[in-house]
């Protein structure tokens, strides 16, 4: 069997020594497509260790695994597709909500290139490094697989549904979902608040009630024009998002900047709390009354309680 050995993703070759699925596989393999080990042609200490492997990126008659897979514009039609795929995948969408999708598909074009043994350089962070602090899930990242697959159908690329090798493009997906354990940092998704609220699906469906609350209380809802409310839920969702522990960035005004020159009044703000105490329990988010407790919900509670002197009387 060939193993390939690339310099930026460490590439690995699905091994076919055994069926199980261990749950964690031994020093020098990673799993693959389908939870089986696979020998990590790239592992630390490990490049020279078998004797049978085929280290570079080349074939027996010269060719690249990148001039194989059809070079440059082979590559470009793939990450084109799969980015499109992204963009309107609302379990991942978001995360690129303030990307230059331009520079980002460059940058996955020229890391597939030089991995694959193209005369390309990949200028970007690593793995690591890029996703740190993003707090993706294993549902995030199988979303992703599950895209650049489509995107890989679309096209009439064939790849192995075992990932054995037999089609040429299967080192490449191996290499992906190795790289699982550099992209995912919290793989049950309950690691942030943010997950735990069920991600930016849980947050939307939390500012939709907050912004319906808010429309149908007569105590505030005079301070908000036509196409008002509407304009705010995207704000609110990324001041939530953020607030929580997501991969959001909030593009809106200070509050201390929102609400200068409207004059709020305290019980104003105590509607406003009560508005959202209620969009918690419309969507059975539990939370202690008055945000003094230790539950995730009360956390949100006690932040909003934080910005009182920043909106009310200026």
């Amino acid at each position: 069997m060939r193993v390939f050995s690339l310099s930026l993703v460490a590439l690995a070759a699905v091994s076919l020594g055994g069926a199980c699925r261990p749950d964690a596989c031994p020093d020098g393999q990673k799993k693959n497509l389908d939870g089986l080990c696979v020998v990590d042609a790239f592992a630390e200490g490990d490049a020279d260790s078998d004797a049978d492997a085929d280290t570079d990126t080349d074939t027996d008659d010269g060719a690249s695994l990148y001039e194989q897979i059809g070079g440059q514009p082979a590559v470009s039609a793939v990450v084109g597709e799969l980015l499109r795929n992204v963009a309107s995948d609302p379990r991942i969408n978001w995360m690129f909500a303030n990307t230059d999708i331009n520079a980002l598909s460059m940058l996955l074009q020229d890391q597939i290139c030089a991995a694959t043994g193209g005369d390309c350089t990949y200028s970007g962070r690593s793995m690591v490094d890029t996703h740190a602090g993003m707090a993706i899930t294993d549902a995030q990242f199988d979303a992703l697989v599950e895209d650049l697959l489509v995107a890989l159908s679309t096209l009439g690329v064939p790849y192995s549904a075992a990932l054995d090798g037999s089609e040429t493009i299967d080192p490449l997906l191996v290499a992906l979902v190795g790289m699982r354990a550099d992209i995912v940092t919290d793989p049950a998704g309950d690691a942030v608040l943010f997950n735990q609220l069920g991600g930016n699906a849980g947050v939307s469906s939390l500012v939709s009630s907050l912004v319906a609350n808010i429309a149908d209380d007569s105590r505030i809802n005079g301070r908000f024009g036509p196409g008002d409310l509407e304009a705010l839920a995207p704000l609110l969702g990324e001041q939530l998002c953020a607030a929580t522990g997501g991969y959001c960035v909030y593009s809106g005004k200070t509050m201390l900047e929102a609400h200068t020159g409207m004059d709020i009044s305290d019980d104003e703000f105590t509607a406003m709390v009560e508005d959202f105490a209620a969009s918690l329990d419309d969507l059975w988010i539990d939370h202690t009354a008055d945000f003094s407790g230790t539950l995730p919900a009360d956390q949100l509670g006690q932040a909003l309680a934080a910005m009182h002197d920043d909106i009310v009387g200026h």
